[in-house]
C-alpha cells in the first residue's frame, strides 16, 4: 500500500490541475509565448545556442523494418523485432533514447537477421546484393567477399568500415564457407553479424569536435547523414548521402543544402517517411490489436481495420504532399479515399477501392478526428470514449498532457448505461461534480463529446439510447454549437500548429527539446506561419537548423576496433 496520505494525494492532484491550466495556454509548460509585437527572427538565423545533447537510440519497429528494405528491396518480407518501443511526448522515435534490448530481445533480433540474411541471398534475389560472382560457389572467394563486404557493410552500419574491419570481416566469410562447403553461408554469417550488431540496432550520433562551445558543436558528417535520412524517408541514409558524408560535401552549407533538396524531391521516399512520423502519432500500428463486439460492428473487420490505417495515411500523403495544402487543414478537410471494406460503416456506396471522396459539406464528417480510424482506436469494445477521444487530442495534436486518473477512481458511473444517464454527456457529469476529477474532465471531456456523433467503430449516429447526442461545449475557452463547429475550433487553435512544430522538431533528434531552443522553436512557428502552414516546408525548416545540424554533446569519439 501506498505510503501517501489523502491529503498528499490530494496536493498532488491539485498540483496536477495547476500544470494542466498552465499548459493550456501554451504548447508545453516551458515553450514562452512570443510578445505580440516581437518580430522573430527566420529559424536558420538562430544560432546563439548549443542544441540538445545526442544519445543512443535504438532503431524502432518500423525504423528497423524501413532501414532493411532501404537496403535490400521495398518488397523484402522482414520478420519484425519483439522488443517493445517505449514513446515519449507521444512519439516513439523520442522513447527509443531509452529502450534497451534485452536478452530476449535479442534472440528475436538473432532470428529476424537470420531470415533476412536467407532471404536476401537467395539464388534469385542475390544478384540484387552481391556485386560479382564467386569461383566456386562451395569454396571461399576473398575478392569477391570483399566486394560485397565494401558495398553492403556502410548501408547497414551508416558509416565507412575502418581500414581494419575489411579484412577481418572477409576472414569471417573464409572461416564459415571452408567450414560449410558453401560461399553463400560464409556471406551470410558476415550479414548475419552485422544484422545484430550495435551498430544497425542503435542511432549512434557523434559530433565533429572534442569540445563544445557556447554554441555547440556540429555533428560528425556521418550522424549528421543518419540523422537527415531519418528524419525525411525514416530509414538510414544511401550511398550518395554516405559518399556526400565521406566527401566532407555535407560538412558544407551549399553541398549540406543540396542533399535536402534532394532528401525530399525523392517523393516516394519522403512518402515513406511522413507515413512513419503519422502512423508513430496517430498509434495507428495499435489499430491492428483494437477489437470491437462483432454483434455490434459487423462491418468492423479485419480487411475493415487495415484500410482505415490506410485511408488515414492516404489522407495525410495526398494533403501534405502532393497538394502542399495548410497543415491545420488536414482537421477540416472533406478529402479522403474509400474502399468496399469501409463503404458500409461510413454508410456510402464505394464501386471501387480508394476511389477519391468527398464527405458533404453540410455533414458531420470532415478531418482526420472523424476518421475510423481515429475514432475505432480510440473507442471501447462496445462503446465510444470521450476521455480516451480528448486525451489522445490534448495529448497528440494540442501538447496538452493530462495527468493520470487517481488510483482510487471508479470507472462504472461512466460505462454504465441508465435511464437516469442514458447519454455519454449525462454519465460524464459525474465528473464535473467530483472534486477529483473535474479539473482535468472540464477540459477532456469537452472534446470527445464533441465527437460522441461517432459510435465505437467510427459510424454516425444522431442518438444514443433514444435520447439525441448534444455535441455542443467549447476548446480551451472557444464555443461551437457541433461537431462541425469544433472541427474549425481546432483548426483555428494556436496550439495545433505549435504543437506539430514540437512533435517534428523532436522526432527530427530523437529526443525532448531544451531551454535553450524555446527561440528556435519559436521561430519555427513563425516561419510554419509564414509558409501557409506548409508541412514539407516546415520540414525543410528544422533540417537546416542549428538545432538540427549541431548538438551540446557529449562527444563520442570513433574507435579503431573492429565492430562485428
Amino acid at each position: 500500500m501506498s505510503g501517501r496520505t489523502r491529503p498528499q494525494r490530494w496536493r498532488r492532484r491539485a498540483a496536477a490541475w495547476v500544470a494542466l491550466s498552465v499548459a493550456l495556454g501554451a504548447c508545453g509548460e516551458d515553450e514562452p509565448k512570443a510578445a505580440a509585437t516581437e518580430v522573430l527572427p527566420p529559424a536558420q538565423e538562430v544560432r546563439n545556442f548549443a542544441p540538445g545533447p545526442i544519445a543512443m537510440r535504438r532503431l524502432t519497429r518500423g525504423q528497423y523494418v524501413a532501414s532493411l528494405r532501404g537496403v535490400f528491396g521495398q518488397d523484402l518480407k522482414v520478420l519484425p523485432p519483439t522488443e517493445v518501443d517505449v514513446a515519449m511526448e507521444g512519439l516513439l522515435t523520442v522513447g527509443a533514447k531509452v529502450a534497451s534490448v534485452t536478452p530476449a530481445g535479442m534472440e528475436g533480433y538473432l532470428l529476424s537477421a537470420r531470415q533476412v540474411a536467407g532471404t536476401v541471398l537467395e539464388a534469385d534475389r542475390r544478384d540484387q546484393v552481391v556485386p560479382c560472382t564467386p569461383k566456386d560457389p562451395k569454396s571461399a572467394d576473398d575478392a569477391c567477399a570483399k566486394a560485397f563486404v565494401q558495398a553492403v557493410g556502410p548501408l547497414l552500419l551508416r558509416r565507412a568500415l575502418h581500414p581494419d574491419e575489411t579484412p577481418t570481416l572477409v576472414q569471417r566469410a573464409r572461416t564459415a564457407t571452408e567450414k560449410l562447403g558453401d560461399f553463400w553461408a560464409g556471406l551470410e554469417a558476415v550479414l548475419i553479424g552485422w544484422l545484430i550488431s550495435p551498430d544497425f540496432l542503435f542511432i549512434q550520433e557523434r559530433s565533429a569536435a572534442d569540445t563544445a562551445g557556447t554554441a555547440g558543436v556540429a555533428l560528425s558528417p556521418e550522424s549528421l547523414a543518419s540523422r537527415l535520412s531519418y528524419f525525411f524517408w525514416g530509414r538510414g541514409p544511401d550511398a550518395a548521402l554516405l559518399a556526400a558524408a565521406a566527401d566532407g560535401s555535407l560538412a558544407t552549407d551549399a553541398g549540406y543544402k543540396a542533399q535536402v533538396v534532394r532528401l525530399i524531391a525523392d517523393a516516394p521516399s519522403l512518402e515513406r517517411g511522413v507515413r512513419a512520423l503519422f502512423s508513430d502519432l496517430l498509434s495507428l500500428d495499435k489499430l491492428a490489436s483494437v477489437n470491437k463486439d462483432n454483434k455490434l460492428y459487423p462491418a468492423f473487420t479485419a480487411a475493415a481495420i487495415e484500410d482505415a490505417r490506410e485511408q488515414t495515411l492516404r489522407t495525410i500523403v495526398d494533403h501534405l504532399l502532393v497538394r502542399r495544402a495548410d497543415y491545420r487543414d488536414l482537421f477540416t478537410t472533406r478529402k479522403t479515399f474509400m474502399t468496399r471494406n469501409l463503404g458500409p460503416i461510413y454508410d456510402v456506396p464505394v464501386a471501387k477501392d480508394w476511389s477519391p471522396y468527398e464527405f458533404p459539406a453540410d455533414g458531420a464528417r470532415a478531418g482526420l478526428l472523424s476518421q475510423v480510424s481515429f475514432l475505432a482506436l480510440n473507442a471501447r469494445a462496445v462503446r465510444s470514449s470521450p476521455v480516451l477521444r480528448g486525451v489522445f487530442v490534448l495529448d497528440r495534436l494540442l501538447c496538452t498532457p493530462i495527468p493520470p486518473p487517481p488510483p482510487d477512481v471508479s470507472f462504472d458511473a461512466v460505462a454504465t448505461t441508465s435511464n437516469n444517464a442514458p447519454t455519454a454527456r449525462e454519465r460524464l457529469a459525474v465528473h464535473r461534480v467530483n472534486p477529483s476529477c473535474n479539473g482535468c474532465h472540464k477540459v477532456m471531456d469537452n472534446i470527445g463529446l464533441a465527437l460522441e456523433n461517432f459510435d465505437a467503430a467510427g459510424r454516425f449516429r444522431t442518438h444514443e439510447a433514444g435520447h439525441a447526442i448534444d455535441t455542443s461545449g467549447d476548446l480551451m475557452g472557444a464555443a461551437y454549437g457541433d461537431v462541425r463547429g469544433f472541427y474549425k475550433v481546432l483548426h483555428d487553435a494556436p496550439n495545433l500548429a505549435k504543437c506539430m512544430v514540437k512533435k517534428l522538431f523532436m522526432h527530427s533528434v530523437g529526443r525532448e527539446y531544451t531551454g535553450a531552443e524555446v527561440e528556435l522553436v519559436n521561430a519555427l512557428n513563425a516561419d510554419f506561419a509564414k509558409s501557409g502552414f506548409d508541412f514539407v516546408a516546415l520540414m525543410r525548416e528544422i533540417a537546416l537548423s542549428h538545432g538540427f545540424r549541431a548538438t551540446e554533446g557529449p562527444v563520442l569519439r570513433d574507435d579503431k576496433e573492429v565492430r562485428p
